[in-house]
């Protein structure tokens, strides 16, 4: 409920486990959000939908697992100072990249 005053922001959303918006459905930076599994996308420049915030899961408050893609559908590269770790296997589709600045790593375990 919004506070008296102000008007409420509500995102395109979906309640259904699993779904992801596609390109069509946003335009470039406009934010998607799956209430169901705590998962927030973005449309970029290029037109892409990725994965900007991603959920956790588990039952109750208990969110104890950190989930993530298994398949790696834009081009991506880390900024500068971080590196990232995901859980495998991990494809990368044909023609994207994963750019990794010298010293930083991406450990895939």
């Amino acid at each position: 409920m919004a506070q008296s005053g102000y008007t409420p922001i509500q995102i395109y959303y979906s309640p259904t486990s699993g779904s992801i918006p596609t390109s069509a459905n946003l335009i470039s930076g406009e934010l998607a959000l799956n209430i169901a599994d705590g998962v927030l996308y973005f449309k970029d420049s290029a037109g892409i939908v990725s994965t900007l915030s991603g959920g956790g899961g588990g039952n109750g408050t208990n969110q104890v697992f950190v989930l993530n893609d298994t398949v790696v559908t834009g081009s991506y590269t880390f900024p500068t100072g971080k590196n990232a770790e995901s859980v495998g296997p991990i494809t990368i589709n044909s023609g994207v990249a994963v750019t990794i600045p010298s010293g930083q790593r991406w450990v895939v375990l």
